[in-house]
């Protein structure tokens, strides 16, 4: 799990170096949600457990930022 949340937490900071352009952190938006997605359907979770942490990790570090932003 640390190596897995470790790209996440890389793409975090990505997310957070370019929050105020809006077309790219939505880029970095949908690959953090298409990885998090292809990463439970092949079963790279350990356990539930883990896959609600990183949901929490996701919502405290990228949904927070999708203020005022709007997706065409």
């Amino acid at each position: 799990m640390e190596k897995m949340l470790s790209k996440y937490k890389k793409m975090f900071e990505r997310l957070k170096e370019v929050n105020d352009d809006n077309e790219a952190a939505h880029v970095i938006q949908d690959e953090i949600y298409r990885k998090y997605i292809k990463d439970i359907a092949s079963g790279k979770f350990e356990s539930k457990e883990d896959i609600v942490f990183l949901s929490k990790e996701i919502k405290k570090n990228v949904i927070v930022y999708d203020v005022n932003r709007w997706y065409a």
